[in-house]
């Protein structure tokens, strides 16, 4: 399996849309804090629409999309990040690479502070953050876990 990842467009909203409407109904709970239902258009535009407060990527195998993630402005400096990878590509290390590759981008545009709002109960992800960003602070607010942790500045050319 090949998995390539790349900035998400207009032109994958279709894609996109299918990738959404495969997702299991606790998937999808876990990414959107609530059940999708149908897929809406104005969703899918959302999610595909790339502008400076906002970039998207998705994850590919062959043609199919398998992971979406995106990341947006939410204060100057402080940009929040959310991700979903289907079911049947789950543990394979495709969030992180997801992660990684927006993360870079944002810390070359200004970012240095990450925010992250996980359901409590999403212990997958809050597992992540405590392994892979160990200085994150992690505050619960009702059935959320809202987390900050600093961004490395970027590495000069």
């Amino acid at each position: 399996m090949q998995i390539r990842i790349r900035v998400a467009g207009e032109a994958d909203a279709a894609d996109v849309r299918g990738f959404l409407a495969g997702l299991s109904a606790e998937t999808a709970y876990l990414r959107f804090f609530t059940g999708l239902g149908s897929v809406s258009p104005y969703l899918v535009r959302t999610l595909v629409s790339v502008s400076p407060r906002q970039d998207v990527a998705i994850a590919l195998d062959e043609s199919a999309v398998i992971a979406h993630a995106m990341a947006t402005t939410v204060d100057a400096g402080v940009v929040e990040v959310a991700v979903v990878v289907g079911d049947d590509h789950r543990h394979q290390g495709i969030a992180t690479r997801l992660l990684r590759d927006l993360l870079e981008r944002a810390t070359e545009r200004g970012a240095r502070r990450l925010r992250l709002e996980v359901l409590s109960e999403n212990n997958l992800v809050l597992d992540w953050i405590r392994r892979s960003l160990p200085q994150a602070h992690l505050e619960r607010d009702g059935t959320t876990m809202t987390g900050f942790a600093e961004l490395p500045l970027p590495t000069p050319a």
